[in-house]
């Protein structure tokens, strides 16, 4: 299927839009101008591959084809930069909430460039190539996000990623029971401390206050891990409910 995208800038280019085996868009690019149209490269667009993504929403655009992993084992990687660096390399996540109205664009963070698609090692991508690469890629994101398939395309990839996500989420439970084992023994320690203090009145005077009595020292360590453990355990039910 071929696409004509117009981006945020202005920009048209049209697009062979192919899905992969775990539910990618596969965008092979090329720009439109007075001279005709010419090949800029392959993008390829799924969710966060993170299986305990630290911002839910957030969508993955990897630049080149093959290898979701290796940059180096990519094809067609795209030409959107600078003279010295003309291939953009790597890979991008954004997050479509950036898009608040019909002339956002995406943020692009630490874009990378390269003198060739593989083989070579890559470096700060120019303001103008993350400009321009940002620009498209706005584009592209909104063109996968309207497709009439959405919805069961990310669901492909995320049972792709099932197996993972399970395996990290029974592994960051066991993390959070531990650090709340270990927190619950820490208060029963400070408790067993407090209790165990002298009763003789604690000494008065001008420069002391009664946050500065042992016990009520004891108390605010108590209660402040407390808390911390109440949130752990709120943040290991989220994870495995």
């Amino acid at each position: 299927m071929t696409k004509t995208l117009t981006t945020p800038a202005g920009r048209t280019y049209t697009a062979e839009v192919s899905i992969g085996e775990h539910g990618e868009a596969v965008y092979d690019v090329k720009r439109v101008g007075q001279m005709g149209a010419f090949p800029v490269g392959t993008f390829v667009i799924h969710p966060d591959f993170h299986p305990l993504p630290k911002v839910s929403g957030l969508v993955n655009i990897q630049f080149g084809g093959g290898s979701p992993t290796d940059r180096h084992q990519r094809t067609n990687v795209p030409v959107m930069g600078s003279a010295s660096l003309p291939y953009v390399v790597g890979h991008q996540l954004v997050n479509p909430a950036d898009l608040i109205d019909e002339t956002s664009v995406l943020r692009l963070r630490g874009v990378a460039g390269a003198t060739t698609g593989t083989g070579t090692s890559a470096g700060d991508a120019t303001p103008n190539t993350t400009a321009r690469t940002a620009d498209l890629v706005t584009a592209l994101v909104r063109d996968w996000q309207a497709r009439d398939d959405y919805d069961q395309l990310t669901a492909t990839y995320f049972a792709f990623i099932a197996p993972q996500r399970a395996e990290a989420v029974a592994k960051k439970a066991d993390e959070l029971t531990c650090e709340i084992m270990s927190i619950s023994e820490r208060i029963d320690e400070l408790t067993k401390q407090r209790d165990e203090l002298p009763t003789t009145p604690a000494p008065q005077g001008a420069d002391i206050t009664a946050d500065m009595d042992v016990a009520a020292q004891l108390t605010g360590q108590i209660t402040a891990l407390q808390c911390k453990r109440e949130d752990l355990i709120a943040e290991r039910a989220e994870l495995t409910k």
